[in-house]
């Protein structure tokens, strides 16, 4: 029997993350899923896997196969069917390219949740694929925190979005998902910016576990990172184009609350490889313009000097690894020639 498509979820990219919410919507059965294979090497890759995704959880593995997929890279736009329900979990730099082929597909009665590191993915989307507000897409931002829990809001895009995909997240108890205010999520987001910015890039030129990412003099490198993106937060909350500031969450950004936070989130994570340096070892490009790039953007806007910042940037475009004897000298001044 064929299944109405405006009640099949679509989900685009099979990182991490993008298999883990497919793997719990497919479990939950309350709703089909259709995987959107967007780059040929994914089709092999899909059948060594038995085209299935397996989740291992306490000693445990779990493999759910309940999927359809489509190859958007060779399909037709103009023969294929509308999506209605869309979560984007992609490389945040490879995002409008992977959607490009799709546009076609979505409309002002598609839903699309971009489920991803970083920021500045859904501006880049609207300037280049949805220009027309008429015909946009609806949007949701999501954010998953380190214990998988899932938070989403809708965006300022529109005022009021449909709540199906919304809903169905919800029933997949795996992700514990929670709607928020878009007032509510802004923190989390940049909180999750926060620790991003800074345990992929050190983790990544330091070469080293997120659990050792705290040792001294790796501190002083930390430090730095720091006291720029806490002053760049700050000054997102206190920007007069919200509609008020908020004292309370712009001190839950000061320097030593962030890095505590910071800590928290390495410990948590301490036998991990960062996603970043997964991706340096692995020859893959990295996030760094949409985490790290982003603070500076920010920075610019403010007038605030990211030098650090895009000191990081450069280290990690330029595969830099650094050795601890190198820290203090690197470290005391961000500007490098």
């Amino acid at each position: 029997m064929n299944v109405p498509t405006y009640k099949t979820i679509h989900i685009l990219g099979l990182g991490n993350l993008g298999k883990l919410t497919a793997h719990y919507l497919a479990a939950s059965k309350s709703a089909p899923v259709t995987l959107l294979l967007h780059r040929p090497e994914q089709v092999g890759q899909w059948d060594e896997a038995g085209r299935s995704i397996t989740l291992t959880t306490n000693g445990h593995s779990h493999i759910e196969s309940s999927f359809q997929y489509e190859k958007t890279f060779e399909s037709d736009p103009g023969n294929a069917s509308q999506i209605h329900h869309l979560i984007v979990a992609t490389k945040t730099y490879a995002t409008a390219e992977a959607l490009r082929p799709l546009r076609t597909r979505l409309n002002a009665d598609s839903t699309i949740l971009f489920l991803q590191n970083g920021m500045g993915t859904v501006d880049e989307v609207t300037s280049s694929l949805f220009t027309t507000p008429s015909v946009r897409p609806h949007y949701y931002t999501g954010i998953v925190t380190h214990d998988e829990r899932g938070s989403l809001t809708p965006s300022l895009t529109r005022a009021a979005s449909p709540k199906y995909l919304l809903q169905h997240l919800c029933k997949a108890p795996g992700l514990s998902t929670s709607e928020e205010s878009e007032e509510a999520i802004l923190p989390i987001q940049l909180q999750k910016l926060a620790i991003n910015a800074v345990i992929n890039p050190l983790t990544t030129i330091f070469d080293c576990f997120n659990g050792q990412l705290f040792d001294h003099p790796r501190r002083l490198a930390l430090s730095r990172l720091l006291s720029e993106i806490s002053l760049v937060i700050s000054n997102v909350f206190a920007s007069p184009m919200r509609e008020k500031s908020d004292c309370e969450v712009m001190s839950n950004f000061s320097i030593p609350i962030l890095e505590q936070i910071v800590l928290e989130a390495a410990n948590q994570t301490a036998e991990n490889i960062s996603s970043m340096r997964q991706d340096m070892l692995n020859g893959r490009r990295t996030e760094i313009d949409h985490i790290n790039g982003y603070i500076v953007e920010q920075g610019a806007q403010f007038g605030v000097d990211c030098s650090m910042n895009q000191m990081m940037i450069q280290l990690i475009n330029e595969k830099r690894k650094l050795a601890d004897a190198e820290i203090p000298e690197i470290f005391s001044g961000a500007k490098r020639d």
